[in-house]
């Protein structure tokens, strides 16, 4: 049994989850969080990013009962939905969290290096239509994202919420300034 009932906020196994709407602070931690159920069910079984630990509420967790039990090097905290809103900062209807840790940054040349189709995001401030992107670069089968430096991280909350999970799976890099990169 990989999972604990925690009913008390202030418990210290809980503070990943801490602040969640600022992406800032989730970048300076060297985390992401992932939510809903598909999208954590993605990260669990797809994923090569290192899960750190998984916040549900029982419906969420009997949900993902199979996956959670296969995945039992990764710690599950059970909690009530008032508890995952007050430790997290905001409302999650979910009732399903992940925080994952993190990858090194890969070169654009390690994600291009024997790729037959790159997908290229330039000044794409939205988080929605960079996980929409990613979402279709997946559906058509794209080898890899790579991306400006003024584009939104595709590790945001909502951008890995509406890729479904692709941005956990496709490789990207930071590509730095585009013209360069077309370039080389």
């Amino acid at each position: 049994m990989n999972f604990l009932l925690i009913s008390d906020s202030s418990d210290p196994r809980l503070d990943d989850y801490r602040n969640i709407p600022d992406p800032e602070l989730l970048r300076n931690r060297g985390i992401f969080v992932a939510e809903g159920r598909l999208v954590v069910r993605r990260l669990l079984t797809e994923s090569a990013y290192p899960t750190r630990s998984v916040m549900v509420t029982e419906a969420a967790h009997a949900s993902l009962a199979d996956v959670l039990a296969a995945r039992s090097d990764v710690p599950v905290y059970v909690v009530s939905s008032s508890l995952m809103q007050d430790v997290s900062g905001f409302n999650i209807h979910r009732g399903c969290l992940a925080v994952g840790e993190r990858p090194r940054p890969a070169t654009w040349q390690q994600v291009a290096a024997g790729t037959r189709t790159l997908v290229v995001l330039e000044r794409v401030a939205n988080a929605d239509n960079v996980g929409g992107i990613f979402r279709n670069a997946a559906a058509f089968g794209a080898d890899g994202v790579l991306l400006d430096d003024s584009t939104t991280d595709p590790l945001y909350r909502k951008a890995i919420r509406t890729s479904m999970g692709a941005s956990l799976v496709m490789p990207f890099a930071r590509v730095g300034w585009l013209p360069e990169m077309l370039h080389a």
